[in-house]
């Protein structure tokens, strides 16, 4: 063999055992009480409920928080409650014409960038069975909650793409319901974004975004006051994890995803019920 030939072989070995680009990993603790230290978090349907919680967390953590929701009286008043280091945007998910310009106005309230955004807002009518199902709730739950939510989330990761040095996160608020059967909308549209949650990481990660959906049981909130009541202090409820759970405790669930020590999850579901969802082989009667 000549050496010309030896140089190319050689070469080629050299070339094809080199990885096509490197990765360096920092590894992050949890400090709390700073966790979120200087993120810029866009919450929508901020002002009640959940979406209060997770922002009076984030916030207690270091973050600057933007809440947005149609009332402006209520994001008015939860603003001014969760202090200086919260502001809000009226808006209304539904009208997907405004999302980029809703997203440009938070940005330059935050005069730089958004570090996450919590697509959180959403509706439930509860018609309980497809009987009881209409034709104008089946396109307002769809509308709202995985329409609004597919076209911000598009035009946020746009935006993002645009970046250099991408570091962010993207948080859908999903719901147990999402991994059950349902013949009514609301479970329907919670399937359709954990779908949407699993692809959209696959493509994005790489890209420096992560993208996660926490799906909490049902929790005490004005959308579930109906039939989650908890005045007593009871929170037993009739389900396999015999009880309701609390806003605040999904909030801290959030508050770790979003934060730089679960680098290493995305494409995740995290279901907040205590495996309420879960089906096992025996029946439930059977201790």
């Amino acid at each position: 063999m000549s050496i010309k030939k030896h140089i190319r072989k050689i070469a080629k070995f050299i070339l094809s055992s080199q990885p096509e680009k490197r990765v360096e990993v920092n590894v992050a603790q949890i400090n709390y009480n700073e966790i979120l230290k200087g993120k810029n978090i866009v919450i929508t349907g901020g002002s009640r409920g959940l979406g209060y919680y997770m922002a009076r967390k984030f916030i207690s953590e270091g973050a600057n928080v933007i809440v947005s929701g149609r009332n402006e009286e209520t994001l008015k008043k939860s603003s001014k409650e969760l202090g200086v280091n919260c502001s809000y945007v009226v808006y209304d998910v539904i009208n997907i014409s405004e999302s980029k310009s809703f997203l440009e106005k938070c940005m330059k309230m935050f005069k730089g960038k958004i570090d996450c955004l919590v697509c959180n807002a959403g509706v439930s009518l509860h018609e309980n069975i497809y009987k009881n199902v209409s034709e104008n709730g089946f396109d307002l739950q769809f509308n709202t909650n995985f329409k609004a939510n597919y076209f911000l989330a598009k035009e946020y990761l746009e935006m993002k793409s645009k970046e250099k040095n991408v570091d962010a996160s993207l948080l859908f608020i999903s719901s147990e319901t999402g991994n059950q059967c349902y013949d009514i909308p609301y479970g329907m549209t919670k399937a359709a974004l954990n779908s949407l949650t699993r692809a959209l990481s696959r493509r994005e990660y790489k890209n420096g975004i992560r993208i996660n959906a926490i799906a909490p049981g049902v929790t005490l909130t004005d959308m579930t006051s109906d039939y989650a009541d908890a005045k007593d202090g009871n929170l037993y409820r009739n389900c396999a994890s015999d009880r309701i759970f609390l806003p605040e405790e999904i909030a801290e669930v959030a508050c770790f995803l979003l934060s730089d020590a679960s680098k290493c999850i995305s494409g995740e579901i995290i279901h907040c019920n205590a495996g309420n969802h879960l089906n096992p082989f025996w029946d439930e009667d059977i201790e």
